[in-house]
């Protein structure tokens, strides 16, 4: 099993958002940048009953389900064993959720057809070779589809004086971290034959500010369209 594998199971538990204690940091993604993804999706599909969509680095699925309730037929995916376990507790007979990566979604449009949305939440920075994995979601959607993603701002980063590997908890677990800012998402995007749709760089929600005052912004939020 891969270190960043093991990493992720060791902190389900931290990041089961179904839990009253869970990691701050994942009620904030919540509170944050959820809203802001359903807006977009709500603005881009007015009819999603029936389309395909994924959820990339779903952890425990919540996010799935809210997709799901926006009429799309949602697959989830995750590296996590642990997190994939709670996610079919929940909502196993609703949702179609399964452990893998870029290669196992691939391996799912080609069986099961394109999607014609893909979101991921925090999830493109801790993967390195970030080109191979985008390539194989990009032949994983639909031509005239949408990647929408967040991660975390760099510049929110490089306060923190993070570069190579995070601490997401408090806790000895650390996880790899590979940071790209907006013209880094942009060159690679663009080459792979996307258009760029949306740019926001977000602040962390209401509640959070209180308890930790950003002094920049926390997230970034990309979207991309496939041209061809």
């Amino acid at each position: 099993m891969p270190i960043s594998t093991k990493a992720w199971d060791n902190l389900s538990g931290k990041f089961d958002t179904y839990r009253p204690k869970a990691f701050v940091g994942a009620i904030d993604n919540m509170l944050a940048v959820w809203p802001e993804i359903l807006k977009f999706v709500k603005k881009r599909f007015k009819n999603p009953k029936g389309l395909r969509a994924l959820e990339y680095g779903c952890g425990v699925g919540m996010f799935c389900g809210e997709l799901k309730k926006s009429g799309f037929d949602i697959i989830g995916v995750d590296i996590s064993p642990k997190m994939i376990n709670t996610a079919k507790r929940h909502l196993g007979k609703k949702i179609l959720f399964l452990v893998g990566d870029g290669k196992t979604v691939l391996e799912t449009a080609k069986k099961q057809g394109q999607f014609s949305l893909i979101s991921a939440i925090m999830v493109f920075q801790f993967i390195k070779d970030i080109k191979a994995c985008l390539t194989q979601l990009k032949n994983s959607l639909k031509k005239g589809g949408y990647i929408i993603f967040a991660v975390h701002n760099p510049k929110f980063l490089a306060i923190r004086k993070i570069t190579n590997r995070l601490n997401l908890v408090r806790t000895k677990i650390f996880v790899p971290i590979h940071p790209k800012n907006v013209k880094d998402y942009d060159k690679i995007f663009t080459a792979l034959g996307f258009k760029k749709i949306l740019e926001k760089h977000l602040y962390p929600s209401k509640s959070f500010r209180k308890i930790y005052p950003p002094k920049t912004p926390k997230y970034l939020l990309l979207a991309y369209k496939k041209l061809k």
